[in-house]
């Protein structure tokens, strides 16, 4: 059981809706609303009160934050102390603490109430670290207040240590979006049927329940039973042979190439009908040249088309991973959101292009000509529209989704992040088909391969992804442009980029490990 346990506040350690609706209430009144039933406003234990009061009154953020302002006339004096600790909470507190265990309060509201309630209650001295909100309206959001007190536990690193024990669906989800694991309290605001929805994985109907959290408490279960438990394996792990394991990573590739063949071939049945009834006679070499004309638009309905059974499978692992039924995933993260989706673009825009230098004076595009070749035939005379709308993002989105969200994780799941960066690189660079695009994009699959796994985003790497090839197709014409018009000022160009490169890079690597704000991911 994890050594470093977190508590939610309201609904979880203390009963405490009466003070919490009586001031909304308050505050509801000052603004000519008139909410008799208590009831109705219980929706405001737990979440963040800005956001719920724009939720629930409709109200626009100025006003939310004067409504939450008004709440905290009354509730600083009053509602506070219209509160109550459940029933056998002290005993459970003390019961772990007597165990060595590290306990944290990670609450919504406002650090300095969370504060005073644990006085008032006298089990304060209970835990290692109190976290809450802070007065200004930051750090409201269960996710923000998880990081912190991660921080201040210095368990950033450890997060497999540490287990969230929450009442509601935004305590289960922010813990998830952190990387760790949640018990429902659902004697609490939230209900079983809401946390068990949001991803808990265990539903303490009591504060007897709650007892699980104790080793000594579990040490006296029934030993067979226990054993049983703890070495249930999910349906992925359970005996897998080897030839199953590769199936799982492959067949993800098969659908796509499955979809692939299938929109090729009805392309070119579909073109080749048109050709015969407009020129009266088949001409198998014309109606050849016409579908690599159309090879772009056909690879993007492909793309369009295999996105749908590739998403589904990636949202599908994701939900399985959230309930830890697909090993043990390594959630750290790095990087503030704006720091990291910036420096992924600069990197991939510099790293890509000095990547295809290097290819062209190694001379390998010579000695394998074909991909030229086929680049020539397929994307001359494209709408530049439609090469951005298909190769700068709906190829980008496609092959994320299926060679970082899918085979990357999958292998991960059984070999851990080093081979699984690796081996889908190679898959991917095989993907491609030809040398020269192997070299490419095997080195660049190695890059998103990384960034995945330092962010656990795949909207990252998409991103990255994304601005390589609307590099490609934008920015290299452009630098070719420069070499012919002034040699000097483009070998300078390119020195920046390799800087960039390597700056960027070492950022990505060597970051600092917070949260990246997935929470629509």
């Amino acid at each position: 059981m994890s050594q470093i346990i977190l508590f939610d506040l309201d609904g979880t350690l203390t009963d405490s809706a009466e003070g919490i609706t009586k001031s909304v209430q308050y505050a509801l009144q000052h603004f000519g609303v008139d909410e008799p039933d208590l009831e109705k406003l219980k929706c405001f234990v737990g979440p963040p009160l800005k956001e719920q009061f724009m939720k629930y009154c409709h109200m626009p953020q100025r006003q939310a934050e004067t409504a939450v302002a008004v709440y905290r006339e009354r509730y600083a004096k009053t509602g506070i102390y219209e509160n109550q600790l459940y029933e056998g909470i002290p005993e459970l507190l003390d019961m772990l603490k007597k165990e060595k265990k590290i306990l944290c309060v990670a609450s919504s509201k406002p650090e300095i109430y969370v504060r005073r309630i644990l006085e008032y209650f006298q089990i304060d001295q209970y835990f290692d670290e109190i976290v809450g909100a802070n007065m200004d309206g930051t750090r409201t959001q269960k996710e923000d207040v998880i990081e912190e007190a991660l921080l201040r536990l210095h368990a950033s690193d450890s997060r497999e240590d540490v287990l969230m024990v929450g009442d509601r669906s935004h305590d289960v989800e922010g813990a998830l979006k952190c990387g760790i694991q949640c018990i429902g309290a659902a004697y609490g605001y939230g209900g079983a049927s809401e946390l068990a929805k949001a991803g808990a994985i265990y539903i303490a109907n009591s504060v007897e329940e709650l007892k699980v959290l104790s080793d000594r408490y579990r040490s006296g279960q029934d030993a067979q039973e226990q054993e049983k438990e703890e070495t249930k394996e999910s349906p992925v792990q359970m005996k897998t042979s080897p030839l199953k394991k590769i199936w799982r990573v492959l067949y993800p590739i098969g659908i796509h190439y499955g979809i692939s063949f299938v929109v090729t071939q009805a392309a070119a049945i579909i073109l080749f009908s048109w050709y015969t009834m407009q020129q009266g006679g088949m001409d198998f070499e014309a109606v050849n040249d016409l579908i690599m004309e159309k090879a772009v638009l056909i690879t993007g309905i492909s793309n369009v088309l295999a996105l749908i059974p590739l998403g589904l499978f990636y949202k599908w692992d994701t939900r399985l991973r959230k309930k830890r039924l697909l090993g043990e995933p390594k959630l750290n993260r790095v990087l503030k959101k704006k720091g990291v989706y910036f420096m992924t673009v600069v990197f991939a825009i510099t790293a890509s292009h000095v990547l295809n230098e290097l290819i062209t004076y190694s001379g390998l595009d010579k000695l394998f000509p074909g991909y030229s070749q086929l680049e020539e035939a397929a994307f001359s005379n494209q709408s530049i529209f439609l090469m951005i709308l298909v190769v700068g993002v709906a190829a980008p989105v496609v092959e994320e989704v299926l060679f970082r969200g899918l085979i990357l994780k999958r292998i991960q799941d059984y070999l851990g992040s080093v081979w699984a960066v690796v081996l889908s690189a190679l898959i991917f660079g095989i993907y491609h088909g030809n040398v020269v695009q192997f070299v490419y994009a095997g080195l660049l699959g190695l890059a998103f391969g990384v960034i995945m796994c330092r962010t656990n985003s795949l909207r990252v790497a998409i991103t990255a992804h994304m601005a390589a090839n609307l590099w490609s197709v934008l920015g290299s014409a452009l630098t070719q442009i420069l070499l012919m018009k002034n040699e000097a000022a483009y070998y300078a160009m390119l020195g920046c980029f390799v800087v960039l490169a390597l700056m960027s890079g070492v950022y990505i690597m060597t970051g600092k490990k917070i949260s990246v704000d997935e929470r629509r991911e």
